[in-house]
């Protein structure tokens, strides 16, 4: 799979409701949009098959495909994405359950 592709196919093809993630501008604010691009990638999961780590990789991709950090190649930024993705993930499951996806999709 071209993650990058894919990536930038999610991001065109958004709509109003995602409109926040197509704001994402910093580093800040993609950490904060980590739950609802998860939620993306994974109703897109519904719609094709795709496996648990392309997942990721699609995500970090997207988040990638919105902010760039400085200085940094696009392998380290790619890997710190993921790295805040793992966490963020582990955050929610702990706090909210492993549903967490449901409540960031109906919201």
């Amino acid at each position: 799979m071209d993650y990058e592709k894919k990536a930038q196919e999610l991001l065109d093809n958004l709509g109003t409701v995602k409109d926040r993630i197509k704001g994402v501008s910093g580093l800040k604010a993609a950490i904060e949009a980590i739950p609802e691009v998860v939620a993306l990638v994974e109703n897109l999961g519904v719609e094709e098959v795709i496996a648990s780590a392309d997942k990721k990789k699609l995500a970090v991709a997207v988040i990638n495909a919105l902010v760039d950090i400085p200085f940094l190649p696009e392998s380290v930024e790619g890997m710190l994405i993921g790295w805040a993705i793992d966490a963020v993930i582990s955050a929610f499951n702990k706090l909210l359950g492993h549903n967490w996806l449901l409540q960031v999709a109906n919201s």
